[in-house]
């Protein structure tokens, strides 16, 4: 995964989670989305063997990103991206100087 252009890396995604907010007129907490972090990515296009297993675990609406590696990415995140929502499904790590992740997207239906 070393191979990445960074040139390709030209949208950016923000990384955060919800969180508990103020009270609303019927004493329920509402959660509110509370962004952590905000990194460049680029889309990143998964083989025909991946695309069979994520259907094999009935995993639909994926999209795959690219970040710079990040060890404040976790699979308890959200990322918002083109205006959406979408939640982590698998963080692909690479370790090391000048390394990518690879991150499985999906759709978020929200709370």
């Amino acid at each position: 995964m070393k191979n990445y252009k960074l040139s390709r890396m030209n949208k950016r995604c923000e990384f955060g989670t919800y969180v508990a907010g103020k009270e609303n007129s019927f004493g329920q907490t509402i959660d509110v989305y509370k962004p952590d972090f905000t990194v460049y990515c680029g889309d990143y296009s998964i083989s025909m063997a991946q695309a069979v297993t994520l259907l094999g675990l009935n995993i639909e609406n994926t999209r795959e990103i690219v970040i710079r590696h990040n060890d404040k990415v976790t699979s308890e995140q959200l990322v918002h991206l083109d205006d959406t929502e979408y939640k982590i499904i698998t963080i692909d790590s690479d370790k090391g100087v000048n390394t990518f992740d690879v991150i499985t997207l999906q759709e978020s239906k929200g709370l």
